[in-house]
């Protein structure tokens, strides 16, 4: 079933619930107010990224949540909220703290000083957890790819453009079967 009123790519569905923001009526006034959190989210994090050293263990259950928040928390009650509901992606919620622990602890040994773990297998492996895990309600691409790029920028690493550009456009078939 498509909703004929959303823009070709849009995640289906017009669930309000947790909006915190009222006078945003339209998705298009919800995404632009996203859009604008998110790039202050953005220009937050990674311009502090420089001062996070390898050696400490920065990448924390709170500090994900916070750049969540950060994110999307002026907008949407569950902003830095981890999921109660199961998805047809990620884990169940009752595993999603057991995961996420999992997943700093891997990574305090990936980005450990005496690792040879290259950078860019770091940071696809950060996303793809993240990812994998899907521990909020909504965002999660956005921020993974967030916290993807704020490793990147605190070991001085080229960040990548990327794709979600391409993930709009009219017949992207990665796109349609991802929201089907």
């Amino acid at each position: 079933m498509t909703d004929d009123s959303q823009p070709i790519g849009a995640t289906p569905g017009g669930d309000t619930s947790g909006l915190r923001l009222t006078r945003l009526v339209t998705s298009a006034a919800r995404n632009a107010a996203e859009t604008e959190a998110i790039s202050h989210a953005y220009d937050i994090h990674v311009f502090r990224a420089r001062r996070k050293k390898r050696e400490t263990e920065w990448l924390t259950d709170d500090f994900i949540r916070k750049v969540h928040a950060d994110m999307f928390g002026a907008i949407w009650e569950w902003g830095g909220c981890y999921r109660s509901v199961s998805l047809n992606i990620g884990v169940e919620p009752h595993r999603i703290r057991e995961q996420i622990k999992l997943l700093t602890g891997d990574f305090l040994a990936w980005n450990d000083p005496a690792s040879t773990m290259p950078v860019v297998e770091i940071a696809a492996r950060l996303q793809h957890r993240l990812t994998y895990i899907h521990p909020f309600q909504n965002g999660n691409g956005r921020h993974a790819r967030l916290m993807t790029d704020i490793f990147l920028k605190s070991r001085d690493f080229p960040i990548p453009q990327w794709p979600q550009i391409h993930l709009l456009a009219h017949g992207n078939q990665v796109r349609a079967r991802y929201i089907t």
